[in-house]
């Protein structure tokens, strides 16, 4: 990511040698992919890329002109996988040891199509932000090239605040409903274009290429976000029969009135996250009967989980 950053810069008329050394980056163009950069340089590169471009959309529009093979291994895993849906999980398993800028992971899965969170281990300033935008544009970018169609998010979440022109993020994004100051960042595409084939698919490179990533180091653990926290004090609390407010308030050491509020910032709400919370636990409880899965999620009875349900299957509810 760090050499894409200052290809980037090169790109803008920029001296990378320069920006590299503002940003006390050793060696960056020597060994190849051997040498790895250290990812707490990243959020630095990218600031100092968009300061002296003087463009706040150069990260969204990072992969427009980007040409294959750029980001090394990672993207070749990508490009060559049979479908969208099994690039993006050659992503999710091997995107935290060979590139330690960011990782994904999957926080929804359902018949209309799942949701991929990014992780990072820098969480904070303005460099976090782009490595978002870079990174989605990257993947998105890949992905319509890939298959050959327009794939557009479903949904897209931002954690930083609505920038002062929503314009390039329209643009990138198409027609997804385009979210700021989430919970999360996160993108979600429709089961159907996850089906989609690729035209770059190629099983015998793939095959080699999983077979060298497994030989990878270990992926350094990404720290939890409050998001998990949150997520963890919801599940512990409907587990102990004790889902509320004040409840979970305490377990995250906040008042109720805070934790209200940053829900409200991030564009949710008590009630939507602990629905979203009876949702997973309902989902781990497997095919029982009604009245039993009723009685795990401590609902009155069957008819009342019935109308829960009807309400978490509602468009863009919670």
């Amino acid at each position: 990511m760090a050499r894409f950053v200052l290809a980037r810069a090169a790109r803008a008329g920029l001296d990378p040698d320069r920006l590299a050394q503002r940003a006390g980056v050793p060696g960056w163009s020597e060994g190849g992919e051997r040498t790895r950069v250290s990812s707490r340089h990243c959020p630095r590169l990218w600031e100092l890329l968009e300061q002296e471009s003087n463009d706040p959309d150069i990260a969204l529009r990072s992969a427009a002109d980007s040409t294959v093979g750029e980001l090394g291994l990672l993207e070749y895993l990508f490009l060559s996988a049979p479908t969208l849906g099994a690039a993006l999980d050659d992503c999710l398993r091997n995107s935290g040891s060979l590139t330690t800028s960011y990782g994904l992971r999957i926080t929804d899965h359902s018949d209309r199509g799942v949701t991929y969170e990014l992780q990072l281990l820098s969480d904070d300033g303005r460099g976090r932000d782009l490595i978002v935008h870079a990174a989605f544009a990257f993947i998105l970018g890949r992905a319509r090239s890939a298959t050959g169609c327009r794939v557009d998010p479903v949904r897209v979440t931002f954690r930083q605040r609505a920038p002062d022109s929503r314009l390039a993020f329209d643009e990138l994004f198409g027609t997804a409903a385009v979210d700021f100051g989430a919970i999360a960042d996160s993108f979600t595409l429709s089961a159907a274009d996850l089906e989609l084939p690729l035209t770059t698919a190629d099983p015998d490179l793939s095959a080699v290429l999983h077979g060298y990533a497994a030989t990878m180091p270990t992926p350094p653990p990404f720290p939890p976000t409050w998001a998990d926290r949150l997520a963890e004090a919801l599940d512990t609390a409907l587990a102990q029969g004790a889902a509320t407010l004040d409840t979970v308030a305490r377990e995250l050491h906040t008042s109720p009135r805070s934790l209200q509020r940053r829900l409200a910032e991030s564009g949710t709400s008590w009630r939507g996250e602990l629905d979203r919370a009876r949702r997973r636990r309902l989902d781990r409880a497997g095919p029982l009967p009604r009245a039993e899965q009723a009685e795990i999620l401590g609902y009155a009875d069957a008819a009342s989980l019935r109308r829960a349900i009807q309400r978490w299957r509602e468009p863009d509810e919670g």
